[in-house]
């Protein structure tokens, strides 16, 4: 008699990734060789701009690999809202070459604990599961566990959303995925050293690891802080880049990060805007390194609150000059949104007025300049 598969445990099913209420149960087994959405899947791989595929990719079902759930609500305590852990954990590789992806596929496989591995919903990525003891209180510790194998003995960085028992995985189909229904329990041999946040914190970029530490902050900026945060932040990822400390991937990683995080509740316009401010930002840092010296003193300036600061200082008259309408978005002289200008020091009630009026009234601006108005 064949032992029964390590993927074939129950799950909980959302019709959406931002539905966080009425899950139904599946089986895990099932739905990684289901072919139900596989048209929808094709039709996304197709797409080559990152914002629509995230769009249509939010539509799909997700399911949450590591668990039977009640709900994923963040306000509900997890001991209330997970019935059941799955004794499973999700490992997600993201922005891939295509070179990479087929070696990785191939070569991942030899581990005798993954227990899955296939093409993401974007066909960019690769993801699998591994199973371990079915411990909620553990997950993270699993987590850490495997993070620091991957990426000292393999030079490979997961992505870190799975560190989260009730993280999501989106629907995807790979009809060559690698399936070992037998696959080996990764056990976490080194207990989990507990330290108070205080020590975490203090010990800033270099005990995290530069790259996690920018993405941590970026997915931990306040509601009033996150569009200037956005750019500072990718601004001192382009120095990082520039001084030699951090690989130039940091970029994308970055915008990753946001489209997982808001790519089912921002507009495409919003998350356009979003993106071309890492974007802009991380060029400008690019022209500003950091060296190793340098770094102690920079994260002190990244720590601070944030206020979104123009590269240089204009005159009113020459900054208003500057402004442009691009997608229906009013930008200014330094390519990035004019609105992120009303917030800080820098600019004058007078100009922030104007600003005001112009996103109201795009005519402002071609007026302006055809009749050389002040």
């Amino acid at each position: 008699m064949l032992n029964k598969s390590v993927l074939d445990v129950t799950v909980s099913c959302f019709k959406n990734y931002w539905e966080e209420k009425n899950p139904r149960n599946v089986n895990l087994l099932s739905w990684l060789t289901s072919k139900k959405y596989q048209d929808k899947v094709d039709a996304i791989r197709a797409i080559d701009d990152k914002t629509k595929r995230g769009e249509i990719k939010a539509t799909l079902p997700a399911i949450t690999p590591s668990g039977l759930f009640k709900t994923r609500e963040t306000k509900v305590p997890l001991e209330e809202k997970l019935i059941k852990h799955s004794g499973l954990i999700q490992i997600d590789l993201d922005n891939l070459s295509e070179g990479d992806l087929d070696i990785l596929k191939k070569e991942l496989p030899k581990l005798k604990n993954i227990a899955y591995l296939g093409k993401s919903v974007s066909g960019r990525g690769l993801w699998g599961l591994i199973p371990i003891p079915p411990d909620p209180a553990s997950h993270k510790a699993y987590f850490d566990k495997l993070f620091e194998v991957f990426g000292n003995q393999y030079g490979i960085t997961l992505d870190n959303k799975p560190k989260n028992v009730a993280s999501l995985r989106g629907y995807s189909y790979d009809p060559e995925a690698y399936f070992n229904h037998s696959a080996t329990p990764f056990l976490n041999k080194s207990k989990p050293i507990h330290k108070p946040v205080k020590a975490v914190r203090s010990k800033g970029a270099r005990s995290l690891g530069r790259e996690d530490w920018l993405i941590k902050k970026l997915e931990t900026l306040n509601y009033g802080e996150r569009h200037g945060g956005r750019l500072n932040l990718a601004r001192y990822a382009g120095g990082l880049v520039a001084g030699g400390l951090i690989d130039a991937s940091i970029e994308d990683r970055l915008i990753q990060s946001y489209e997982r995080q808001y790519g089912g509740i921002d507009n495409s316009q919003t998350q356009a805007k979003e993106i071309k401010a890492i974007r802009d930002g991380f060029s400008n840092g690019k022209l500003s390194p950091f060296y190793p010296e340098q770094e102690q003193e920079s994260e002190k300036v990244i720590n601070q609150p944030t206020e979104v600061l123009p590269i240089e200082k204009l005159k009113p008259e020459d900054y208003i000059s500057h402004l442009y309408f691009e997608n229906g978005m009013l930008m200014n002289g330094m390519n990035y949104p004019a609105d992120w200008d009303l917030v800080g020091s820098y600019t004058d009630s007078k100009t922030k007025d104007f600003i005001r009026m112009a996103i109201r009234n795009p005519l402002l601006i071609e007026l302006r300049k055809q009749f050389d108005l002040s």
